[in-house]
């Protein structure tokens, strides 16, 4: 916001008009993106959560269900 000459509040509300979501749903999807680039790869969902900037694995687990209607583990396997 500094950076940009406006207060957070401004800053929040442009994004969101821009992109049709807040900043925190926009990074969310952009870590569960890469998770699931690194699980396609092989990697275990555990390193792939840490690797993204999940909490834990099952941080992970909650939100890519959430998004994408399986587990990371289910989705490693069809993708191998």
């Amino acid at each position: 916001a500094r950076a940009a000459g406006c207060s957070r509040y401004a800053l929040y509300r442009a994004f969101r008009t821009e992109y049709g979501m807040p900043p925190s749903d926009y990074q969310r999807l952009l870590r569960l993106r890469a998770a699931r680039r690194l699980l396609a790869t092989g990697t275990t969902p555990a390193e792939a959560a840490t690797s993204c900037g999940f909490a834990d694995q099952p941080h992970l687990t909650r939100w890519f269900t959430r998004v994408y209607g399986i587990t990371p583990a289910t989705y490693r396997r069809a993708a191998g």
